[in-house]
């Protein structure tokens, strides 16, 4: 209760008590007065009467027992008055939405060539200071395996052939022979039936053997490795001929041109300019670097150093694409703006202490901010809880 109140009733309840006080002092004078006087009432109950009567006159003119006597009403806190409100500033600045790209360092171009320890290399078809070109022949090696299907599937392709002429041979002599000594026709086409069924057969597996012979020479073929790049020679392992080679080190190394870049493939790529200066992070230290774009793929993108850099092979680059940019403009967190059907609010505590609603006018929203165009000044606060 407001003091002011508090001490209004206090005051106004002494005064009824000292009221309440004097009637009893009567009371108890008019009472003492009669007994002094003898005068002796009718039915003698009058004087414990009298006595409550007194009594309860005092206790409820003192506040003791319920009494209807209305004050004036004591001043209403309006609703959150003082409460304690988590505020957020109005900030005036750059709303910037990136995403990152990442290259790898690509310094000489270089292909180096291994076996795979399966095959035996056959032979080395290029020597140390030569130039080549993608796609020269640079060895080749042959697997034991298919050497052997391909020998066996000859040997059984000449004795398949030899059997056919062989069987060819015989039936037309017996055929002679039947002719010769009164054979019938039907003895005749007998014999011709006979040899023709076993030709039949040995034609069949012929044609099997001739594919698995095919296949073999294809897997012989096959086993030639090319070069991928075009560049000069700069390593052979000559004692590798005629061995499975080494499969733990290369057997030639090709060394093509110097990129000196790094090479990225992104989404993202479009939004980077040809020719642009950037700024790429390798290893947590920055670099200035210039864009340069593929034709040839929209995803593509390459980043070269402006100066020269020591980096090892597949080192990785960072660069950090600006999507979306809104600059020296006021925004908010994205969540204390509300959406009440076709309008933004904000809610703030006015002058009076009362979270108070305000129609704000919002733009772009960027990694969890949102631009306020209109209904808010710079450094204004705005209620975050």
């Amino acid at each position: 209760m407001p003091e002011s109140v508090f001490w209004f009733t206090r005051r106004r309840g002494e005064n009824t008590c000292g009221l309440a006080r004097g009637v009893c002092e009567r009371a108890s004078g008019f009472m003492k007065g009669l007994r002094m006087e003898g005068i002796h009432l009718k039915g003698k109950k009058i004087i414990p009467v009298l006595t409550g009567f007194s009594l309860c006159l005092c206790l409820t003119s003192c506040g003791l027992l319920p009494t209807e006597e209305e004050f004036d009403a004591a001043p209403v806190v309006k609703e959150y008055e003082g409460a304690d409100f988590n505020k957020v500033s109005v900030e005036r600045g750059n709303l910037v939405k990136t995403e990152e790209i990442t290259g790898k360092f690509k310094g000489t171009i270089k292909e180096e060539i291994q076996t795979d320890g399966a095959g035996i290399v056959k032979k080395i078809h290029v020597r140390k200071g030569q130039r080549v070109k993608a796609g020269d022949k640079i060895l080749s090696y042959v697997l034991q395996g298919s050497e052997n299907t391909l020998r066996e599937a000859e040997n059984k392709i000449e004795k398949m052939e030899l059997q056919i002429r062989q069987a060819k041979r015989l039936m037309n002599l017996e055929i002679e022979k039947q002719k010769k000594t009164g054979g019938s026709k039907k003895e005749i086409d007998g014999i011709k039936q006979q040899y023709e069924q076993e030709i039949r057969s040995y034609e069949s597996s012929l044609k099997l053997t001739r594919m698995d012979a095919r296949i073999a020479r294809e897997e012989i073929e096959a086993e030639e490795v090319t070069a991928s790049v075009n560049g000069v020679v700069t390593f052979v392992d000559q004692e590798a001929e005629g061995t499975f080679g080494d499969s733990t080190k290369p057997t030639v190394i090709i060394e093509g041109a110097t990129k000196n870049r790094f090479e990225a493939n992104s989404k993202y790529a479009s939004h980077c300019k040809e020719g642009d200066v950037v700024t790429v992070e390798v290893k947590g230290m920055e670099y200035k670097a210039t864009i340069r774009k593929d034709k040839d793929s929209t995803d593509s993108i390459y980043f070269y150093p402006n100066n020269k850099v020591n980096l090892e092979e597949g080192t990785t680059c960072i660069y950090k694409v600006v999507l979306k940019e809104k600059k020296d403009v006021l925004y908010l967190p994205f969540s204390i703006v509300y959406t009440m059907g076709d309008k933004h609010v904000v809610y703030y505590e006015d002058e009076n202490g009362l979270k108070t609603m305000k129609e704000v006018t919002v733009g772009e929203t960027i990694n969890n901010s949102v631009e306020i165009l209109s209904g808010l000044e710079e450094n204004e606060q705005v209620i975050a809880n």
